[in-house]
């Protein structure tokens, strides 16, 4: 476990002892953040993921559990332990080249253990200390294990994405297949998970795993949701104190396959669970910050209070540079979206938009300026005078080819490369980090005017 003791900022960026590159911004000074707690999360070999494949060599041990992909706090006890609850994604997967059926070519992902099924943990953290993984469950699926395989073509939720063995050979589809990307509990104790398939919104039994209520685009949620892009469903889940409950998509819809890149907002779903009501708000995208909309996305969301929330967006900038930058937004007032000249509002320009009220946004920080490395910032969840975020390490691989060509310059074809190429899938270096950024300041100071 490596753990940054409670510092002043200064002093904590010249003691940072685990891959943390060099950087100059004087912290000391950041109007935000007083100290940071840095720790490595800890699982127990008794969660690792088996694996007998091709590159057992690789990973003799198997897969080390990642629970990163949604943070939200359980509860803080008098000493100043958390406990947070948190949920892995879909499983070790690598990506692929496209697969070519015909004359289409399908989006592909390597599903090295095509087996797991997805779970959720909790988290332990003894401050100054280390922080732990200290239980995990598998989510229930009508009474069976949940499985991370895409879902079958043409079902409600499916991605139309390949999945292929670590020999290329394709897997079949499951109809009980989940992503899930952000979690959340309920004033009774129950858990509010969503996913990236569907995209679905999920009502889950905190002691058991059994989803007792699985909502999707046309049953129980607003059928536009359909056009979310492959893998970009809902990525972050949050429940505010008059128990409603918000669901925010990772990325710009696809409508017709054609506003991924243009769309101007992402989309953030209120659903009440007493009515089962739903409306939708535009999150404005830092649009000029990217080359294109369809390249941000959203981490995590946890709600301040009933209409304030923060949220993490993220992905390169048209600079090439990776950015991860919290906001404090507020959806009083924001419009419930509706049709523009008789067409979804992704297709209007910026002009046409003018007239909606959207969701208002202030920027707290940007967490590279605070030394954070990894892609992924997609866990957020509050405690007393802090905030806490954390990486998804995708499980700790990654994969290349052989030829040092990029995946997308090549297809796959009747399951194999062309030219002998092959696909390598090796450990990466990154590991599941969680931040502990304690405040100078309450969040509220930070609440858009």
């Amino acid at each position: 476990m490596i753990m940054l003791k409670l510092l002043p900022i200064a002093a904590l960026l010249a003691s940072v002892v685990h891959a943390a590159p060099a950087f100059e911004l004087q912290t000391s000074e950041h109007p935000a953040i007083a100290s940071i707690e840095r720790y490595a999360v800890q699982t127990p070999s008794k969660e690792n993921i088996n694996y007998n494949g091709q590159f057992i060599s690789v990973f003799p041990k198997g897969f080390g559990f990642a629970p990163g992909s949604g943070l939200a706090l359980k509860k803080m006890d008098k000493d100043g332990t958390l406990y947070f609850w948190a949920t892995g994604d879909r499983g070790p997967n690598a990506d692929a080249p496209k697969v070519l059926e015909g004359e289409k070519k399908r989006e592909a992902k390597i599903f090295l253990a095509p087996d797991y099924a997805p779970r959720f943990a909790e988290i332990k953290v003894t401050r100054k200390q280390s922080a732990d993984v200290i239980s995990s469950k598998p989510f229930l699926i009508d009474g069976e294990l949940a499985s991370g395989l895409p879902l079958p073509k043409g079902t409600v939720g499916s991605t139309g994405e390949v999945a292929l063995t670590d020999g290329l050979k394709t897997l079949n589809a499951n109809t009980r297949g989940i992503d899930p990307e952000g979690i959340v509990a309920d004033k009774n104790g129950k858990l509010w998970v969503v996913d990236e398939y569907g995209p679905f919104l999920m009502h889950v039994d905190a002691a058991s795993g059994k989803v007792l209520k699985q909502l999707a685009p046309g049953a129980g949620l607003p059928e536009v949701l359909k056009h979310r892009q492959p893998n970009r469903g809902f990525e972050a889940v949050a429940v505010t104190p008059n128990g409603k409950v918000y669901a925010m998509l990772q990325s710009t819809l696809n409508i017709d396959g054609e506003t991924k890149s243009t769309a101007q907002f992402i989309r953030l779903v209120e659903f009440d669970p007493s009515t089962g009501a739903t409306r939708m708000l535009a999150y404005p995208l830092d649009v000029d910050a990217y080359k294109k909309t369809g390249d941000a996305k959203i981490g995590d969301l946890v709600a301040i209070d009933n209409t304030r929330f923060a949220l993490i967006e993220q992905g390169k900038g048209k600079d090439k540079k990776l950015r991860n930058v919290l906001y404090v937004i507020d959806i009083a007032g924001a419009d419930n979206l509706v049709a523009i000249d008789g067409k979804e509002p992704e297709f209007a320009s910026k002009d046409a938009l003018a007239n909606v009220k959207m969701i208002r946004k202030q920027r707290v920080l940007d967490l590279r300026e605070l030394g954070w490395t990894a892609e992924k910032a997609e866990g957020l969840a509050l405690f007393e005078n802090g905030i806490a975020v954390m990486n998804d390490n995708d499980f700790g691989l990654k994969s290349e080819l052989a030829s040092g060509k990029d995946v997308d310059d090549l297809l796959i074809k009747d399951g194999q490369l062309p030219d002998g190429d092959r696909l390598v899938v090796a450990p990466s270096a990154e590991t599941t980090d969680l931040w502990l950024l304690n405040l100078k300041q309450p969040l509220k100071n930070y609440f858009p005017k």
